[in-house]
């Protein structure tokens, strides 16, 4: 896997690493998902917080709008490391800011001795990935359960 994707001019990536810094994620996946902000906002401190030694949660940031993020959560001493949250804003796709998301956190988890990634991706995500070299293993299908009020 490339490990270093050019982002185009104007952007960077940003590793966070304050609790605080978690409202980018949360302004990212409400644009690229329609997620709650206050609830994404809230898990994303909690992970920066308590697992910070097995994560990272990256964006990559033009000037301070974050335009894409993306997390890496792996167990110490695992070989086994998920992509999780991956996500544009719908106004940045297309620039391959995700496939530099995808390449930083892919280097990340090789550098703490990870041998394998899995990413559960979308049919909007697959594309990128499979020219990346990832390959598909299988598929999932999600279910959402509603309980019934009483």
């Amino acid at each position: 896997l490339e490990h270093r994707v050019p982002l185009p001019g104007g952007t960077r990536l940003h590793r966070l690493t304050r609790p605080e810094e978690a409202d980018l994620v949360a302004e990212v996946h409400q644009a690229a998902f329609g997620d709650d902000r206050a609830r994404t906002g809230a898990w994303v401190r909690d992970l920066l917080t308590d697992r910070a030694r097995s994560s990272a949660v990256l964006v990559v940031l033009d000037g301070d709008r974050p335009l894409s993020a993306g997390r890496l959560e792996w167990e110490e001493g695992g070989e086994f490391a998920g992509l999780w949250g991956g996500g544009t804003v719908p106004a940045a796709r297309g620039l391959g800011l995700y496939r530099a998301l995808v390449a930083e956190r892919a280097r990340i988890a090789a550098a703490q001795g990870v041998r394998w990634v899995q990413v559960d991706a979308t049919d909007r995500s697959r594309p990128i990935l499979d020219r990346l070299g990832f390959r598909t293993l299988t598929t999932t299908t999600p279910y959402v359960w509603t309980p019934s009020a009483r």
